[in-house]
């Protein structure tokens, strides 16, 4: 019987998050950073057996060490009237 292989992709802060669920609980998660940042690398797990979010969650932090702190977010310009 043929397994199903599930592969999504997200932005976050310029890099690409590379999501593949191949069912059973078996997941991975590949960051590909810019060009300049280096190569795509895939995120090991902090414990046994961790969820998926938790890979997520992992990722992002590893993003977020690497790009800095976020930037405030930037307010929305201000519309005009006419009439």
């Amino acid at each position: 019987m043929a397994r199903l292989t599930i592969v999504s992709t997200r932005d976050y802060r310029q890099h690409v998050l590379e999501i593949e669920e191949r069912g059973n609980g078996t997941h991975s998660v590949v960051v590909h950073p810019p060009a300049r940042l280096g190569r795509p690398r895939e995120v090991q797990p902090a414990t046994g057996s961790p969820l998926l979010i938790d890979l997520l969650n992992q990722a992002k932090a590893e993003i977020d060490e690497v790009m800095g702190p976020k930037p405030p977010p930037r307010r929305p310009p201000m519309r005009r009237r006419f009439g």
